[in-house]
């Protein structure tokens, strides 16, 4: 689990968010989770945490709890649809920064019912376009390991041809074949690039689920008067965050997928409907819209080897050689393992990887190339394909 907070450029602003920070907290803290009103649907939108009775203020104190609901086990808002400030259908990042939009920037109250309470007047209706998008990708890389391999790096990255202030990346997995250990955003990606404000990245591994937020600024996520970038700028490719994965020692060969999936629940405050359901987007200001999810990424559970090992004993030793001379020359038995039998990496087998062997055990030559001491698989990933595995270390 990895969750990350970075600190602004302006500490004016810095300061204003651990001033909210802890309001927020203390509201939640005294409130609890809200209890039933008469009518659940009957609520002021965007008013998250003022106590019944109080006066109603929708402020940075109602824009925090959003993001503590979604991301931070917050407390349920009495009505989901308080928490829509944006009314497009979906309780999600922009409505945060359609707040902050109003709160600092003079930007457009929330939708009715505001000021007054009152009920949904568009029930049900989401207004988010169901298209992509198709100036923004999301995409999820590739790696590849044996059972039991841990930190296989796989890359989450973004490709955006217009800056964005924030997003959301939400994906799937099957924890029975792969294991997400760290969410890595602080280190050589474009979030800490750009000294990003307001990040979150956690993984449910119990649940086969990860997640991704952030926003390039915390406090007024747009164009502010000191003439301050509140954009992630556009790019290819760009790094978003570094999954650190395992394979639990039990998967079995194959390809695991890693998937981005629109409308998982955060499973951390019970059943639905008051679970929040996270989507794939890009936020545009107070808007947002669905990015392109890329498919394809996944780690490649493969059979383990031990270059050199071409009798598949667990060890290097002289009777390797003997093993791939005797193949090689007598039509003995075929090695199990012709990846762990090609000794030089040459992906040939014959004599010379048999003189690579004598070479490094007698006379001090060059140890056989990864994957050695230890089974894996080859890390080169040089495009000249395998030799081919029957059996395997594992």
């Amino acid at each position: 689990m990895n969750r990350v907070t970075r600190s602004p450029s302006s500490p004016s602003r810095w300061c204003r968010v651990i001033l909210t920070l802890a309001l927020v907290a203390g509201a939640l803290l005294i409130a609890g989770v809200p209890s039933a009103a008469q009518d659940p649907c009957t609520f002021v939108r965007g008013n998250l945490v003022d106590k019944d009775g109080a006066t109603v203020v929708v402020d940075l104190n109602d824009a925090v709890g959003i993001l503590a609901f979604l991301f931070l086990n917050g407390s349920v808002p009495n009505c989901l649809d308080a928490a829509d400030v944006n009314d497009n259908g979906l309780v999600e990042l922009s409505d945060y920064t359609y707040v902050v939009n109003f709160f600092f920037n003079g930007g457009p109250p929330p939708p009715a019912p505001y000021p007054p309470p009152g009920v949904d007047p568009t029930p049900g209706v989401v207004t988010v376009p169901a298209e992509r998008d198709t100036r923004f990708v999301f995409k999820l890389g590739t790696g590849a390991g044996v059972a039991n391999n841990t930190g296989i790096s796989i890359p989450v990255t973004l490709s955006n041809e217009v800056p964005i202030t924030g997003l959301t990346m939400v994906f799937q997995y099957s924890p029975q074949l792969i294991r997400v250990d760290e969410l890595i955003t602080e280190e050589n990606t474009i979030l800490s690039a750009q000294s990003a404000e307001y990040i979150i990245a956690e993984a449910r591994n119990s649940h086969g689920m990860a997640f991704i937020s952030a926003l390039k600024d915390f406090a007024t996520p747009f164009w502010f008067h000191d003439g301050s970038d509140p954009t992630i700028p556009a790019g290819q490719d760009q790094v978003v965050a570094l999954l650190k994965c395992g394979i639990p020692i039990v998967a079995p060969k194959g390809f695991a997928p890693l998937t981005f999936t629109d409308g998982l629940r955060v499973p951390n405050l019970g059943t639905p409907p008051t679970s929040p359901e996270l989507h794939n987007l890009v936020m545009l200001g107070p808007t947002c819209l669905r990015p392109v999810l890329a498919s394809g990424g996944g780690i490649d559970i493969r059979r383990g080897f031990i270059r050199g090992d071409a009798n598949m004993d667990h060890g290097v030793d002289i009777s390797d050689p003997v093993f791939l001379l005797n193949y090689i020359f007598q039509g003995k038995t075929k090695p199990a393992c012709m990846d762990a039998a090609d000794a030089n990496n040459d992906t040939r087998l014959d004599i010379s990887d048999a003189i690579w062997l004598l070479n490094y055990s007698f006379q001090g030559g060059p140890q056989p190339s990864e994957p050695f001491p230890q089974p894996g698989v080859d890390p080169s990933d040089d495009g000249r394909g395998s030799m081919g595995c029957t059996a395997d270390h594992n």
